[in-house]
């Protein structure tokens, strides 16, 4: 079905029952990378696609979304610096049963069972390690689900890289300022991200976990639609860097770095 512009129209059922389709169940845990407008014309907006997620995962289970903001935030809060990863994640970061992470530069927002676990401990964890939201998904079970988006916004690909003590991250490489439970301004440390392209993000990941039928394919309306053991993708970007890492000239951007 068509709406009078001529975009496919989508609605939250469609959405509920296509995410069945793809295996997402009751009491699922699963990270979500989206994109609104690859769906064609969502009646209701960024708002169903929440409802939509929430209703498949029941209250016995979880949604979690990326609400970065890439360091562009001069100071990080947890209440109001908005996300810049899509419609879909701000208007669930905007709900009120959300709980967000704090971490300066890539927070998440999780509403659902396992929300206030997830997201806790995230600025001591560090920013894509084990204990970090996303690694705690990845060792509990969880899923990736990525809804009109592309293997290029896969993080939990980080959550390996780290993992394997890449050459190319500083996760304790510079100094940032957020806004801390009691309301002050303080500086928190932060990672420091590379100076140049990876060698395992994203075509090799991709072709190392097709090749073992890691990754189910579907589709929602216009938008392709991903789903993947977050496992999986740490486990394989854990995996590459042992014989792609050592070869690659990328480094930390030195210049910034706290020696």
């Amino acid at each position: 079905m068509r709406d009078a512009t001529g975009r496919t129209l989508v609605r939250k059922e469609d959405i509920v029952s296509g995410l069945a389709e793809m295996g997402v169940r009751k009491g699922c845990l699963v990270h979500v990378h989206s994109s609104l407008s690859a769906f064609g014309h969502v009646e209701g907006g960024a708002d169903t696609v929440v409802d939509a997620l929430l209703e498949t995962v029941g209250p016995e289970g979880t949604v979690m979304v990326p609400t970065f903001n890439h360091g562009h935030a001069r100071i990080y809060d947890i209440r109001t610096t908005p996300s810049t990863n899509g419609a879909v994640t701000e208007a669930l970061r905007k709900r009120p049963e959300a709980r967000r992470s704090t971490d300066p530069t890539h927070p998440y927002a999780a509403i659902g069972f396992l929300a206030d676990r997830l997201v806790e401990g995230h600025l001591e964890a560090g920013t894509f390690s084990h204990q970090s939201p996303l690694g705690k998904l990845a060792i509990w079970g969880g899923w990736v689900l990525l809804l009109g988006a592309e293997m290029n916004s896969n993080t939990a690909a980080h959550v390996g890289e780290v993992m394997a003590h890449c050459h190319c991250l500083a996760p304790r490489g510079r100094r940032r300022k957020i806004v801390d439970a009691l309301g002050h301004v303080v500086e928190v440390a932060s990672g420091l991200w590379r100076d140049g392209p990876c060698l395992i993000e994203w075509e090799a990941l991709e072709g190392y976990m097709r090749s073992r039928d890691q990754i189910e394919d579907g589709k929602i309306g216009d938008a392709d639609i991903h789903l993947m053991r977050a496992a999986d993708v740490v486990g394989g970007a854990f995996t590459l860097a042992q014989t792609l890492c050592p070869q690659c000239p990328t480094g930390i951007k030195r210049e910034k770095a706290e020696e």
